[in-house]
């Protein structure tokens, strides 16, 4: 199970990630319909998500701006970009997205995708815990 914040200036496309997102287990802890909305969520979270869903192309702040603006001040967020922008696929990875997928994207692959962040991440804390222990 992931912690999400979903963040797209699509109502519809939010209720939908959120509801079958939840059918497969995940938590969505937070969702923003902005960039700008994104950064001040983000923020403040006490708990932050192991995965944030990022559109590109929204109102106020666009999702490259949010993504760089979250990862100058929390360095290990993970960012999903899910964008109808292909455009930009290049800049956001180098940016630090963790992955891209271009919009109309399937649930099935964008939970693929969740549960291969999710055990990269189990991995990377195993290694950090026998580590710590040797």
């Amino acid at each position: 199970m992931a912690r999400i914040l979903l963040v797209d200036d699509e109502r519809d496309l939010l209720l939908i990630y959120t509801k079958l997102l939840q059918m497969e287990g995940h938590d969505i802890i937070d969702s923003a319909s902005n960039g700008k909305e994104a950064i001040e969520k983000f923020a403040e979270l006490p708990i932050k998500p192991d995965i944030i869903v990022m559109d590109y192309r929204m109102p106020v702040l666009d999702g490259l701006v949010a993504m760089k603006e979250i990862l100058k001040k929390t360095p290990g967020a993970k960012v999903l970009f899910v964008s109808a922008e292909k455009r930009v696929e290049k800049e956001a990875l180098e940016a630090g997205a963790i992955g891209f997928f271009t919009k109309p994207t399937s649930i099935r692959t964008l939970l693929t995708e969740i549960d291969r962040i999710q055990k990269l991440q189990t991995e990377k804390l195993h290694k950090q815990d026998s580590k710590s222990i040797n």
